[in-house]
């Protein structure tokens, strides 16, 4: 005979309330497009949602097989309600984005590359020598190393360079990447400020790669998030450079 403590009419009970804590914690995301705005909202309600329903079973599983006492039962279903969170919303924030942009590609924000220093400068800077052949480099990362909890976005401009030996343009593959660290634990997330890999045209320059990160409104105080930039060509390696901004 089933202990009243956990009737199915209770475990619904316990897995509603997890998804209406859920869903009330989850914040109205700014966006740049109100219909982006709306579709984040949306998918994260129901990405959260799925995971408190896990949580909640998962709580009342160790709770009914345990032989828990019936405070110490609750307090597992309560924990298990809730565990991914922290990290784990903020991972639906970008989730969200990502499948709203698979589903709308239009909505990717487009790349904003300029030249910021001539290719004289370029050259000068990279005691570049046509025997090198093609050369690319990132200069480095401009972007804060702290930033407030509740800020809307992240300001990241990557400096970089492209020289050639003949000064003839040449494609450069660019990758952007995104993690999460929280206690010493990092997990990528989707990069939700444009597109995570492309491959652009460039004229032999230094060029300033400059994005806005939106900030998730579930990061807390003490998590980090790192931005790696990697770029190369068909004829030479991979360069990499990352920088780590920490929420206060």
């Amino acid at each position: 005979m089933m202990n009243p403590i956990f009737s199915p009419s209770k475990m619904s009970t316990a897995v509603l309330c997890a998804l209406t804590f859920v869903t009330s914690h989850v914040a109205a995301q700014e966006s740049a497009y109100a219909d982006l705005n709306s579709c984040v909202q949306s998918e994260q309600v129901t990405a959260t949602a799925k995971g408190a329903a896990v949580g909640a079973l998962t709580g009342l599983g160790a709770s009914l097989f345990g032989g828990m006492k019936k405070k110490d039962a609750i307090k597992a279903t309560a924990l298990g309600a809730l565990a991914g969170g922290g990290i784990g919303f903020v991972k639906a924030y970008y989730e969200a984005t990502n499948t709203c942009y698979t589903k709308n590609p239009s909505w990717i924000p487009a790349s904003n590359i300029t030249r910021s220093a001539t290719l004289a400068q370029a050259k000068k800077a990279a005691k570049y020598k046509p025997s090198e052949g093609i050369k690319t480099a990132i200069v480095g990362i401009d972007m804060p190393s702290s930033i407030q909890s509740g800020t809307a976005s992240i300001p990241m401009n990557t400096k970089f360079t492209v020289l050639t030996p003949d000064d003839a343009e040449t494609p450069v593959e660019i990758s952007r990447k995104i993690y999460i660290i929280e206690n010493g634990k990092e997990e990528p997330m989707p990069f939700t400020a444009g597109r995570s890999t492309e491959v652009k045209t460039f004229e032999p320059a230094q060029h300033t790669d400059s994005i806005n990160f939106p900030l998730s409104s579930d990061f807390k105080p003490g998590m980090q998030l790192r931005y790696e930039v990697q770029m190369k060509t068909a004829s030479t390696p991979v360069v990499t450079e990352s920088k780590t901004v920490t929420i206060i």
